[in-house]
């Protein structure tokens, strides 16, 4: 699926390259680091682009939805970030895989667990409340 079909964002701030899988419980997206990316200083992606990513990432598994039912994204504004865990950040080359899990929904916010990996070791983690403008 095309991700601009599914997120509010467009160029330069674009952090995810694709769907890797989505199902009911978790959708998993990807990003390869380029050293062109905003978010890269001296070929390290900084952790304002981890979260930003999770973020993206959020926003594509809710697109997913609204796309089926054949509504435009919807517009989500970050809540709070709670227990935000950086273990390392990224260097340019490398693929993040993000999953994402929602946690809860209450009216227009919606609590999500994020987790971004490279090479399968946790790099990033965290809580995200957003809100969701319909």
């Amino acid at each position: 699926m095309e991700v601009k079909l599914i997120i509010p964002q467009r160029e330069p701030i674009i952090m995810i390259d694709e769907i890797v899988n989505h199902s009911d419980v978790k959708t998993t997206t990807s990003l390869t680091i380029n050293k062109t990316n905003i978010f890269v200083e001296e070929n390290i992606f900084q952790s304002s682009g981890l979260i930003e990513n999770m973020a993206q990432s959020s926003a594509a598994r809710m697109g997913i939805q609204t796309n089926k039912e054949g509504n435009k994204p919807l517009l989500g504004y970050i809540a709070s970030i709670k227990n935000l865990i950086v273990n390392r950040l990224p260097e340019v080359g490398e693929k993040i895989l993000t999953e994402i899990i929602i946690v809860n929904k209450i009216n227009n916010i919606i609590v999500i667990k994020a987790e971004g990996k490279v090479d399968n070791i946790i790099i990033s983690s965290c809580e995200l409340k957003v809100f969701i403008e319909e």
